[in-house]
């Protein structure tokens, strides 16, 4: 008798604590229910927020990564050279001597490289918040695209010299009325992502064409393309498609590029765009509109 009464007692137990829970699920239900049909706003408004923490989270997150990437890289450099240049070198032969500087000025632009990248990860910051602010500004002149596009391209500063790049430029002079360091700024975006996301042995296209009323700049890569429901999110503010991998380099890539160089172009009344299929490699565009002059380079 005393376990029948043990049993009932714990089916009692148990089910009584089953009901609160379900009671508890129930009213949570409710209450989203309540949420969706009479606070809508509320409800996204909540939806958003956790959206935009869980984005911060992981943006927080590649940031400090990739600072510390070229500050580990750098303090490295650093002890190296230090060691190597605290040498008595009244005891050294002129060959080794030669040696120890070739390996100081190797280190010293490593070291430089990983500033440039530092560099690049604060300034982007600073557009991004900027933008938010709408505090952008925007210095405009005369700008002939021809001698930009081919100056960016084949910067040192900006793509690896061993990195494989064909400059197009027409031979008739396209200007715009631009900031000239904005739209470098783009090129070097754009550049960015084609160096990053194809391997060493892969060409980069870059176009100046005349389209129209406009000039267009296009930057194609032989990567492996980016899938067709992806292309519009790419620019969005810290979107980075997901799977996808570096190619050339460590730079993971904060979903900053693309967002700052969609806002400086539509500043400039431009557009800009993407074409790309996947394993068929990805051309990234932008359009400005030209003035009406033309100028032909003699020669």
């Amino acid at each position: 008798m005393e376990s029948v009464k043990h049993v009932l007692f714990s089916v009692l137990k148990w089910g009584w604590r089953f009901l609160i829970g379900c009671l508890k699920l129930a009213s949570l239900l409710l209450e989203q229910e309540v949420l969706m049909k009479y606070k809508p706003e509320a409800y996204l408004q909540a939806i958003v927020h956790q959206e935009v923490q869980a984005r911060m989270s992981e943006f927080i997150s590649v940031l400090s990564h990739d600072i510390k990437t070229p500050l580990t890289s750098i303090k490295g450099n650093i002890q190296l050279m230090r060691r190597r240049l605290n040498q008595d070198f009244g005891t050294v032969q002129e060959e080794e001597l030669k040696k120890i500087l070739e390996e100081s000025r190797e280190l010293l632009e490593r070291t430089n490289q990983q500033m440039n990248r530092l560099t690049l990860l604060v300034n982007n910051q600073l557009e991004s918040s900027h933008i938010h602010a709408d505090t952008m500004e925007l210095l405009f002149e005369v700008c002939e695209m021809n001698s930009l596009v081919r100056e960016t391209a084949q910067d040192a500063r900006f793509v690896p010299a061993n990195r494989a790049i064909q400059v197009h430029i027409p031979e008739q002079t396209l200007l715009v009325m631009a900031d000239v360091n904005r739209i470098k700024q783009t090129i070097v975006h754009y550049l960015s992502n084609a160096h990053r996301y194809s391997t060493l042995e892969g060409c980069i296209d870059v176009s100046l064409i005349e389209d129209g009323k406009h000039a267009r700049v296009q930057v194609h890569d032989e990567g492996p393309g980016i899938p067709s429901h992806e292309q519009k999110r790419i620019w969005d503010l810290y979107y980075r498609v997901p799977g996808t991998r570096t190619l050339t380099g460590t730079e993971v890539g904060l979903g900053l590029g693309l967002h700052i160089s969609r806002t400086i172009v539509e500043r400039h009344h431009g557009k800009v765009g993407v074409l790309s299929t996947p394993g068929a490699g990805t051309t990234f565009w932008f359009t400005l509109p030209l003035i009406e002059t033309r100028l032909n380079i003699p020669g």
